[in-house]
């Protein structure tokens, strides 16, 4: 067995929260050169065999280290060696050698004309009768540039670990992406100098830490800088080779030319701009991963992976360990309204820094129910009698911490809940204008709290900011092939599905959405799942069923992220991965699930069309073709397959994609039903292949290919592959579909939200592709009979397919024919005539 394949054996495991300076931290596993996943992720099945799902608390830990697995299973190699996390940045040219920013236009399509359309949401979706509904997505850290008298007229800088850097000229308003070449790296922190004004602040410098310090799976890429007001921003000295790997903290900006910030090794120092960087501190070991950072005056405290460190003058280094510790678990760090540093470790405890002899003294009673997720969301305000501590959710204390109230309340239900709500997972607070008032930035985006001039309020004011930041870490997408719509469903990280209908934008709960499904002749009928295989379904497209219609299932051995599928001729059928291939069936009172058997063992992939379903899993491949009743097993192995699809047409020719970054080892293809494969990756590029699929009916081959880094798409055979489009910005596409009825492709992206592109000018000259000439077709549209004439004297077959490229009809042509159509759904359909050498598509409509 593949040892890559194992991991999803190993993922089905159950995990504890207890983290040791010398035991295996996972998030560290990635950035040190002896790491094996495979390895870590057997460690830890160990370690984290008695966590009670049944505790929130321990459920996000479980999704957190699901996700970290899930990011690297289609990065690593076969024996399980990670590589840098952002080597396809480097591999296609954005990133010089030295992880320096290139000429944007390394990245754009060569030769397509066509661009690529942001469809949403651009907004938030309509609760739904959700109480904590979903909002946006994750944002990291805000830098405000205050207007003197009209908080209207704020500039606001926003960063997302996944989604790169907004602004707002209008308070928040509207807003606008600065940093779409690289969105998918993701910032850590956006500081400009002490001195910066409204007045001014386009002539000041912007400085940005790159990366995802809370997260750890998105590494950093260095410093950059903007000298235009955040309109542009280029690479400083402080930037990363390919084989660096490494995750940069929050920064101090002291004046234009002197910035710090924090390092896996220490602190880094610049006095020139950022020209050239030097060591402010050297912790003596690799991990140390200072992140977040307090300062007052040159005064400044920085927290890291396990220790605190302290200078009375950060211009001068001086650096001095206050807190040493052999547990893992990241500190929160302030400083308050008194000059004073406050930090806050993992149990929830504030101590107040005393700076005479280097001390600290417990502060108040720790936060009551403190879950910072390990250090992954984790913020501290002392101000003005009021102590705000964010994590999951965000608690404040009027009395110096000794009463606690959750008036931040990620789980908020209805006014007889405690607080009002704010999205959960708080990773950046500030201070605004009033007394007790302040932002956040969480899982949900930026939002802005305020208690009033009343510190013993416990139902604050609290003001969504981010509507316009199209952030949204989307794992899948469903259409409504049947019409032009405008009707999606998506799944997200941490923002549960948004269904589309009528134009409006709907909630859905399910936590972190992982699957999605609409039925393609009723586009009402839909389907969404959350991690590891809970599935439910609604008959309103979700409208008023905030949580399904009652009709679920849960897929045995699912992982966090499972494939699922809808069968192309039948949409009350399904197909989900989990330690087997499993069908779900609506029999119109409840949804079934039952093994298919196949015996692919965990299931990487499933495609289908017709009776046909292809699986990859973790023992090869797998198909059948009557619809799982029998499989056959393909003796044909080109890789660690993570996608895969099939000709509806001819079931012998089988696509195939191998995960990680073994150049020219990106896509297969076999015309004997898999038992071989001939390698087609011509001219891809070495990025992560995340799906393969083929526009079915047509008259020559094209094949798409989401990656990493974009689409990428051939029309002769894998010799030659282009960028599809213009405008995606470089983000990780996870998930793609093919609009057939107006020839659209529509990409799920993990952290700009739902794209799509017109394929028809990418792939075909026009609405016909006719080789074979002299084929006539009428009435068109008709509501029972097609005329089919052709000149051309031979032997001639017909197919025609749905609208999610499914074969509906077939048969045999010879000369003038008329087709019986009657039986067929009013929709659009692909007809495709072909003979032995020669083919011909076209359109049909059933009225």
């Amino acid at each position: 067995m593949n040892k890559k394949i194992t991991l999803l054996l190993l993922l089905s495991v159950t995990i504890i929260c207890a983290q040791k300076k010398q035991s295996l931290d996972y998030k560290f596993a990635a950035q040190k050169k002896s790491a094996n996943f495979f390895e870590t992720v057997k460690q830890k099945q160990e370690e984290f065999k008695t966590l009670d799902l049944s505790i929130r608390k321990n459920l996000k830990a479980y999704k957190h280290f699901f996700r970290w697995a899930s990011f690297w299973k289609d990065r690593v190699d076969e024996n399980g060696n990670f590589p840098l996390a952002n080597q396809g940045y480097y591999n296609i040219g954005i990133l010089d050698k030295d992880g320096k920013l290139k000429n944007v236009n390394a990245y754009q399509s060569r030769s397509s004309a066509e661009n690529w359309t942001n469809v949403g949401p651009q907004g938030l979706p309509e609760p739904n009768g959700y109480s904590n509904p979903p909002q946006m997505g994750r944002l990291n850290t805000l830098l405000r540039i205050k207007h003197p008298t009209d908080r209207n007229q704020d500039v606001l800088f926003v960063a997302a670990p996944n989604g790169g850097v907004w602004k707002s000229t209008d308070g928040g308003a509207n807003w606008a992406p600065k940093l779409d070449n690289v969105a998918g790296i993701g910032v850590t922190d956006i500081k400009t100098t002490p001195d910066a004004t409204f007045a001014n602040y386009t002539t000041k410098p912007i400085y940005v830490s790159t990366g995802d310090y809370d997260g750890t799976n998105v590494m950093s890429i260095g410093v950059l800088k903007s000298t235009d007001g955040g309109e542009t921003f280029n690479s400083t000295g402080l930037s990363f080779a390919e084989s660096a790997g490494q995750v940069l903290g929050e920064l101090i900006v002291h004046d234009d030319n002197t910035v710090l910030v924090g390092a896996p090794e220490g602190v880094k120092i610049t006095t020139d701009g950022g020209t050239t960087w030097n060591d402010s501190f050297d912790a003596g070991y690799g991990n140390a991963s200072f992140g977040r950072v307090a300062i007052s005056g040159t005064k400044a405290m920085y927290t890291g992976y396990f220790d605190v460190i302290y200078t009375n003058d950060y211009t001068q280094g001086g650096w001095n360990f206050v807190i040493t510790n052999n547990d893992f678990g990241k500190y929160a760090v302030t400083v308050g309204e008194d000059g004073n540093f406050y930090v806050q470790d993992k149990e929830g405890q504030i101590s107040k820094f005393d700076d005479t002899n280097n001390t600290f003294a417990t502060f108040g009673s720790k936060t009551t129910g403190y879950d910072p997720q390990q250090g992954f969301n984790q913020t501290l305000i002392v101000m003005n009698n009021l102590v705000l501590s964010g994590e999951v959710n965000a608690k404040h204390s009027n009395d110096n911490g000794s009463t606690w109230y959750n008036s931040i309340n990620g789980y908020w239900s209805d006014n007889t809940s405690d607080g009002n709500y704010m999205h959960s997972d708080h990773h950046g607070m500030g201070k605004l204008d009033g007394t007790y008032e302040f932002w956040s930035t969480n899982d949900g985006g930026l939002s802005y709290v305020d208690y009033g001039n009343d510190p013993t309020n416990q139902k604050p004011t609290i003001t969504y900011k981010s509507d316009k930041v199209i952030v949204t870490q989307s794992y899948s997408v469903a259409i409504n092939p049947s019409a032009n719509d405008d009707a999606y469903l998506i799944a997200n990280q941490d923002n549960d599905s948004f269904s589309k209908i009528n134009g409006t934008w709907y909630s859905v709960a399910m936590g972190d959405g992982i699957q999605s499904a609409i039925d393609y002749n009723d586009s009402s009928i839909r389907y969404t799942a959350n991690q590891n295989g809970y599935l439910v379904q609604s008959k309103t497209g979700f409208v008023g069923e905030l949580g399904g219609n009652g009709k679920n299932v849960s897929v045995p051995g699912a992982s966090f992220y499972f494939p699922m599928e809808m069968n192309k001729t039948n949409p009350k059928i399904l197909y989900a991965g989990g330690d087997e291939v499993y069908k779900i069936e609506d029999n119109d009172v409840s949804l079934t699930i039952a093994t298919t058997n196949s015996g692919v063992g965990n299931v990487t992939d499933i495609a289908t069309h017709g009776n046909g379903i292809l699986a990859s899993g973790a023992n090869g491949l797998r198909f059948s073709s009557d619809g799982g009743a029998n499989w056959s097993t393909p003796s044909g192995n080109p890789g660690t397959i993570n996608s895969v699809d099939f000709d509806a047409s001819d079931n012998n020719i089988i696509y195939a994609t191998i995960g990680g970054y073994t150049a020219n080892q990106k896509v297969f293809k076999s015309t004997d039903g898999g038992n071989t494969f001939t390698n087609i990756s011509g001219d891809m590029p070495n990025l992560v292949m995340k799906e393969v699929m083929l526009k079915q009916g047509q008259s020559s081959e094209y094949l798409f290919v989401a990656t990493e880094l974009g689409v990428y798409f051939t029309k002769n055979g894998g010799t030659n592959w282009e960028k599809l489009g213009n405008g995606l910005p470089m983000v990780d596409v996870r998930d793609i579909e093919i609009h057939y009825t107006n020839d659209k492709l529509v990409a799920a992206t993990f952290g700009r939200g739902l794209w799509e592109i017109n394929i028809a000018n990418a792939t075909l000259s026009d609405d016909t592709d006719s080789e074979l000439t002299g084929v006539s077709v009428y009435p068109n549209p008709s509501s029972d009979r097609i005329n089919i004439s052709i000149q051309n004297a031979g032997d001639y077959e017909y197919l025609i397919y749905n609208v999610v490229g499914g074969i509906v009809q077939r048969g045999k042509l010879s000369g003038s024919n008329t087709i019986d159509i009657s039986n067929l759904s009013s929709q659009m359909y692909v007809l495709k005539v072909f003979g032995q050498n020669s083919s011909f598509t076209q359109k049909i409509i059933k009225n």
